[in-house]
This record gives structure tokens, C-alpha cells and sequence, in this order.
């Protein structure tokens, strides 16, 4: 037998080994089509104490997915609360101002809260490496964080309150996602 005939005979049987192999459900990694979007934003989220008032902002925009802020204004007699989608301009260059209508969780009534204040950059970036799975397969992020030093306060009945916000950063990232259309 000639080396040219033991070799085809060698691919001949692995090539028909492997069509013998029970079809796969999910196409492989390799093969899946892929979604890549480029976000960048911002995420704030804040808390502060102040004449009997309890205040919680969080704070995110993505220019891919939209703008989400959740506010929750606590009184010993009620909680106001709104959070969802909202419209964009909740950082612009360095700044912070918006109005919420927040409605009351118990009483029925509205309170006007004025979130307001300044950011600033501060600090390395650090990067962002992210792998976990969603209904369609896994999910790629990379990019980076820039930690944002920001003073912020809230405006809320007749009183200003002072917030610590703990986690503070603008973001830039590439994320790969599994095209869930893809058949």
C-alpha cells in the first residue's frame, strides 16, 4: 500500500466518523454569528442622610441602550420612588441636573426631587474583561472603566441632602453577543 493510499484511506474513515456523530443542537462558537456593539456611558449610584430624608440615585446611561435612573426618596411617614427608562442628558461634560416626579408608595401623593451636582475623572482606568451567558449563548465585554469622583446632591421637599456616591465610572466597551435571530 502506498503512502498516498494509506493516507486517503485514513481520511475516508474519519470523514465517515464523524458524519456517523449524532447531530448537535446549538451551533459551536465558532460558527455562531455574532452581535458586536461599542457602548460608552455612565454609571452613578449614590446614597445620603439629611433631615429625616433618606435618598438612593442610581444612575446609568449607555449610548447603545438607553438611560435608566432609579430614585427613591425615604421619609419616616412614606417612600416616593420612579425608576425606569428616561430621556438622555443625565451626565453632560461634567455635570449632573435633572427633575423626577417620584410617587408615593403609600399616601398616593408626588414629590418634585432636582438631582444635581458635578463629576470628574479620577483615578487609572481599569479594564474590563466580562464572560457570562444569556439565553442564546455566552456573552464577551471588554473594554474600560474610568472612575468618576463626583459631588452630588438632591433637592427635595424644601430640603437638600448631600450624597456619597460609591460606585462612579464612565465606561467604554465592546461587547460580542450571540445573534439571536441567527438560525
Amino acid at each position: 500500500m502506498t503512502c498516498r493510499t494509506l493516507v486517503a484511506a485514513v481520511l475516508g474513515a474519519a470523514t465517515a466518523a464523524v458524519l456517523a456523530l449524532p447531530a448537535v443542537a446549538n451551533a459551536s462558537p465558532d460558527t455562531q454569528t455574532l452581535t458586536v456593539t461599542r457602548e460608552k456611558g455612565h454609571v452613578l449610584a449614590c446614597t445620603g442622610t439629611g433631615y429625616g430624608v433618606d435618598v438612593v440615585v442610581d444612575l446609568y446611561d449607555n449610548d447603545v441602550f438607553g438611560t435608566h435612573a432609579a430614585v427613591s426618596v425615604r421619609t419616616p411617614g412614606d417612600e416616593y420612588v420612579r425608576g425606569g427608562e428616561t430621556g438622555a442628558g443625565l451626565f453632560d461634560r461634567g455635570r449632573i441636573r435633572r427633575e423626577f416626579v417620584l410617587d408615593s408608595e403609600t399616601s398616593g401623593t408626588a414629590q418634585t426631587v432636582v438631582v444635581s451636582g458635578a463629576y470628574v475623572r479620577s483615578g487609572s482606568p481599569k479594564r474590563v474583561h466580562e464572560v457570562y451567558d444569556e439565553p442564546f449563548g455566552q456573552v464577551v465585554t471588554k473594554g474600560w472603566n474610568y472612575p468618576l469622583r463626583a459631588g452630588v446632591t438632591v433637592r427635595t421637599m424644601g430640603q437638600q441632602v448631600e450624597l456619597t456616591c460609591g460606585e462612579a465610572f464612565a465606561y467604554r466597551l465592546t461587547t460580542w453577543r450571540p445573534d439571536s435571530t441567527a438560525e
